[in-house]
Formats: structure tokens, C-alpha cells, sequence
């Protein structure tokens, strides 16, 4: 079991896109590592073959730099195979989603880190009112809200506490729901059920 003293480590997942809150959340790390907090960022965010998603990974390498965070950022913009990310995930403490507001109706990449069985934080964003029970939601989308709910989520992981073990078995639940394998069996049912009408 971890101890305080230990090194927490957040990971990020996904591809590295404007609304995914990534530069938003080097700058959290920045304020957690100012205060005296141990803490890595591991970014598991593939570059997407768009000039965007270049400019993104180099503003992000950047502000690495600046902030003196060269020991603390491990920046992984390499398209990982699945099972190769997933090893790369559950290797961390907690899984940040930081996105900022965004059209989108719902994260793959959300649901690919509750895969991990590891605590999930996201910000408060409808994109992931579908994964609602089974993750922690950060104060706000700013810099400072990313970094406060980390700081909290840090204490309560490290202490193993009681909303801890809570969302663990909420996040079980969500995950027996939605495997394939339960997903078919209900949608075969279903169909029997309407053919039978």
C-alpha cells in the first residue's frame, strides 16, 4: 500500500486535442509540485495526425520546460497499442480527465481508464454525466480546481477512506454493467422479449 511519503502518481489518457484540458493539467501539477506535494504526471496522449494536436504537444513541452518540470511530466505522445496503454495507466494513482468544455456527448477514453479498475477524476463537464457513479468529480475546470481536487483526491486515495472504497464498488458495478458480455445478454433479451410481443 502506498505510503504518504511516497510519490503519488496522476495519469492523463487520450489524444493530446485542444479540449482535453492537458496543458490545464501540467499547470495543476505545477501549483501541487510548488506546494511541496510528491507528485508525478505520467501523459499517455497519443499526437493526433492534425497540425493542432502538433502544436498542442509542443506548447505542452514547452511549458514543461518552463515550469521546471522536466523530472516531474513524463510526456508519452506515441500511439500505444491498448494493452500497452493499459499497463502504462494502472501503473498510477489516479486518472485525471481535465477537459474543458467540449460538444462532445461522451468520452472513450473515460470509460477505457475506468478499464484499469484505478480512481478516476473528471472534471464537471456533461460529457461524463454516462460514467457518473463510477468516477470523482473535480471542483472546476480551471487550473486551480484541477489542482485542489487532486490535492483532496490524493488524501483520501492515500488514506484508502471511505468515499474511496465507495466509489471502488460504484465503479465495479458500472464496470459488470457495461461489459460486452452483459451488454449482450440484456440486448438479446430484449429482442426475444419484442419478438414475443
Amino acid at each position: 500500500d502506498q505510503q504518504v511519503n511516497d510519490t503519488f502518481t496522476i495519469a492523463s489518457y487520450g489524444f493530446f486535442l485542444p479540449h482535453k484540458g492537458l496543458l490545464e493539467l501540467i499547470e495543476a501539477t505545477s501549483i501541487l509540485i510548488q506546494k511541496g506535494t510528491k507528485v508525478q504526471l505520467k501523459m499517455i496522449n497519443a499526437q493526433y495526425p492534425i497540425p493542432e494536436s502538433e502544436n498542442l504537444v509542443q506548447e505542452a513541452k514547452g511549458k514543461i520546460n518552463v515550469l521546471g518540470l522536466s523530472s516531474h511530466v513524463e510526456l508519452n505522445t506515441d500511439f500505444l497499442p491498448d494493452n500497452e496503454s493499459l499497463l502504462q495507466l494502472s501503473e498510477a494513482d489516479l486518472i485525471v480527465f481535465p477537459y474543458q468544455e467540449t460538444g462532445e456527448s461522451s468520452s472513450a477514453a473515460v470509460r477505457y481508464g475506468l478499464a484499469t479498475e484505478k480512481p478516476i477524476a473528471v472534471t464537471p463537464l456533461a460529457i461524463f454525466d454516462d460514467v457518473d457513479r463510477a468516477v470523482f468529480k473535480l471542483p472546476g475546470t480551471t487550473v486551480e480546481k484541477i489542482a485542489e481536487g487532486i490535492e483532496n483526491l490524493m488524501h483520501e486515495i492515500t488514506q484508502n477512506t471511505k468515499a474511496i472504497r465507495r466509489n471502488k464498488s460504484d465503479a465495479d458495478k458500472w464496470r459488470a454493467a457495461h461489459r460486452y458480455s452483459n451488454l449482450g445478454t440484456r440486448l438479446t433479451s430484449i429482442l426475444i422479449a419484442l419478438e414475443n410481443q
